[in-house]
């Protein structure tokens, strides 16, 4: 086995790296607390990582894109998650679905819809799959008809009007381009009558609600948002009708490995941040570091941080090689590192004592951050319930999921 990485997946590692130094760490504290999602937004380091091809990292290079592999956008993932988790969750959204737009579009709806991403620095992409009565449900492990899924496509010729209301999205209302989930027959399965269009936030019949409010990833939105009467040609429908597990199962293998990159640098950055500060603190007449109690969490940190990005560099590898395996092991990966990252800011805050909870030392931002993750991108149980029920079946190469 061969962990060197090439000086493609280097160079962008080192441009993230430098991007979260000179540009997200120097003012990330501040910007967490201003008090309205709609002015947390930053776009002005979306516009800045633009430039750098960091937002269209995973677009291929014959489209103007960086060509990033899974694993590359792993390892650019954690650098920006020790900067910003939300912000790591803006970009990543984009980098997930800059592979629907390379693999699952036909070459009409490539040209209709990859220039609206690459030529708008601050065009974002989102998912409008959850719903206010289907959460962990979509991820695929409910799937009878009844699942309280709302949102609808009815076709009317040529067209489908879509109806539906969806929330929590991940850069919902501050996206230009969405991925919307629909049912065509809500007496079928979702498997079976599930559909995804293409839309943009500037059609009719797209209504922007609102923000929420929430405690952690700050920077970036979740929104909510309806479709009323949204008349949507056939020719904006991904893959076909009906596709939907499909669709999950082919082009998203990087989906898990991508997101638990995103945490895992939280992680990251509040044991780089305590190790720091063990050095510098003193207490007993000596650099808290030296003391074993500080020593031991310390060490705990750096070996579990260790071994979930040994996972993730793994299961990002196999999803490369387009390895069925890589999805439920994508599953676990997301998981561990949304168990370590939290672990990590935990024993962070008990290194720095009664100094964690202030707001000059960024731990409890970081705490913050890693929480949400413990819901985000599917619960933790759900994700290790489909994994054993994949296995349990003899299935772990069909396992799919956002």
């Amino acid at each position: 086995m061969d962990f060197t990485l090439s000086p493609e997946t280097i160079k962008w590692r080192d441009i993230a790296r430098t991007f979260v130094k000179e540009v997200i760490q120097p003012d990330v504290l501040r910007r967490d607390r201003l008090p309205t999602a709609e002015e947390r937004i930053p776009w002005d380091w979306i516009k800045q990582a633009d430039k750098l091809g960091l937002r269209t990292l995973a677009m291929p290079k014959a489209y103007g894109g960086g060509g990033a592999d899974i694993l590359t956008l792993s390892i650019v993932g954690e650098e920006l998650g020790v900067g910003d988790l939300g912000f790591a969750v803006i970009l990543d959204q984009c980098w997930k679905f800059n592979h629907m737009f390379s693999e699952a579009m036909t070459p009409e709806q490539q040209k209709k819809f990859i220039p609206v991403f690459m030529d708008d620095p601050t065009c974002v992409t989102a998912l409008g799959f959850t719903e206010p009565g289907t959460g962990s449900d979509h991820q695929g492990y409910y799937d009878e008809p009844d699942i309280d899924f709302q949102t609808t496509a009815v076709r009317d010729g040529d067209h489908f009007i879509i109806n539906g209301t969806k929330r929590y999205v991940s850069n919902g209302c501050m996206a230009k381009i969405y991925f919307v989930c629909t049912r065509l027959d809500p007496k079928k399965k979702l498997s079976e009558s599930g559909a995804v269009f293409f839309v943009t936030s500037d059609m009719p019949g797209f209504k922007t609600g609102f923000f929420h409010e929430k405690s952690a990833q700050r920077l970036a939105t979740n929104g909510t948002f309806h479709f009323e009467n949204m008349r949507v040609h056939k020719s904006h429908l991904l893959v076909g009708e009906g596709m939907l597990a499909d669709l999950r199962s082919k082009y998203l293998p990087g989906s898990k490995p991508e997101a638990a990159a995103t945490v895992l640098g939280v992680g990251r950055a509040a044991y780089e941040y305590a190790l720091q500060y063990a050095k510098d603190r003193k207490q007993g007449g000596k650099p808290i570091i030296e003391h074993q109690a500080v020593a031991l969490m310390l060490g705990t940190m750096g070996m579990k941080l260790d071994a979930a990005r040994a996972q993730i560099w793994k299961t990002a590898w196999m999803a490369d090689q387009r390895i069925g395996e890589a999805r439920v092991l994508g599953l676990y990966c997301k998981v561990m590192a949304a168990e370590v990252a939290f672990e990590c800011c935990k024993l962070a805050g008990e290194i720095l004592g009664g100094a964690s909870i202030m707001h000059e030392h960024p731990i409890e931002k970081y705490l913050r951050d890693a929480t949400s993750f413990m819901h985000s991108d599917g619960t933790q149980q759900l994700c290790l319930l489909r994994a054993v029920r994949s296995i349990a079946a003899g299935r772990e190469s069909q396992e799919y999921g956002f």
